[in-house]
């Protein structure tokens, strides 16, 4: 039995989409009958995945660059959406620096750093959304779904404030767009087969003369209840359900994706 999403003819937008979790929930979306638009803010590499997905889906996808820490950015990514679809139905936030910038002692922070991920992530997140309420009152139907982090739920890195946050700015949107058609929620990966991810454990593994292997035993393996890292398409999936019509009655929900991880290691 086929499952009807009700998702044939949605316009989603996807910041964030040129790459692992943002790229997979795109693809998806667009078997599911969506038209899509991929942002991300380098130009060559969001439209080879814009070529790709076109490629392997059959669907109408998009590539749009997108600087999300820039409102104007923001406003031109929307505005091009509504231009080549006329509507948006969809917003998957998914655009930011895997792990944060910040993971050391206060000592060591850098308030820089500390700002751009606030920036790029909790105020980027702001910035579409914003843009994108108006359009989905509009049509009287609309889900947003922001991708967090664990770090929302321990204290492993100073970044993880921007999870928190984030928890809050998505239960605050939930009450306030719900009368008018709209879902809100929040989905918090755990350790995710993902192109940074893997960059990221293989440098670990240069630096800590051991082997990628290993790293990934350490930080998803044994932590996990099912013992191993998670792949795209296990976050996407939740994604894409709170997308559809079958989501329609969750809201203002902070959802961890995790594999049953005992502690929190990556956002």
């Amino acid at each position: 039995m086929n499952l009807d999403l009700g998702l044939d003819g949605k316009v989603a937008v996807i910041t964030g989409g040129g790459v692992g979790i943002g790229k997979e929930t795109a693809r998806k979306l667009a078997l599911a009958g969506a038209k899509v638009v991929i942002a991300a803010r380098t130009a060559s590499k969001l439209e080879a995945a814009a070529e790709e997905l076109r490629a392997t889906t059959g669907g109408e996808i998009i590539a749009v660059p997108t600087d999300t820490t820039s409102k104007e950015s923001v406003e031109a990514l929307v505005a091009a959406a509504v231009e080549r679809f006329g509507a948006v139905h969809i917003l998957v936030n998914c655009a930011a620096a895997p792990g944060g910038l910040v993971r050391n002692a206060i000592e060591l922070a850098d308030e820089d750093a500390l700002m751009l991920d606030l920036n790029t992530k909790l105020f980027g997140y702001f910035r579409t959304a914003k843009a994108c309420v108006p359009h989905m009152r509009k049509a009287g139907w609309g889900r947003i779904v922001n991708v967090g982090g664990l770090t929302a739920r321990c204290t492993e890195a100073l970044s993880g404030m921007r999870n928190t946050a984030l928890v809050h700015f998505t239960k605050t949107l939930s009450d306030e767009v719900g009368k008018d058609g709209i879902t809100v929620n929040i989905i918090h990966p755990g350790v995710t087969r993902t192109e940074h991810i893997e960059e990221w454990f293989a440098e670990m593994a240069a630096e800590e003369g051991t082997t990628v292997d290993a790293i990934v035993k350490r930080e998803a393996g044994d932590p996990a209840a099912l013992k191993r890292m998670l792949e795209v398409e296990e976050v996407a999936d939740p994604i894409v359900f709170l997308c559809s019509k079958l989501g329609s009655g969750i809201t203002g929900e902070s959802i961890a994706v995790d594999g049953g991880l005992s502690r929190a290691v990556f956002l």
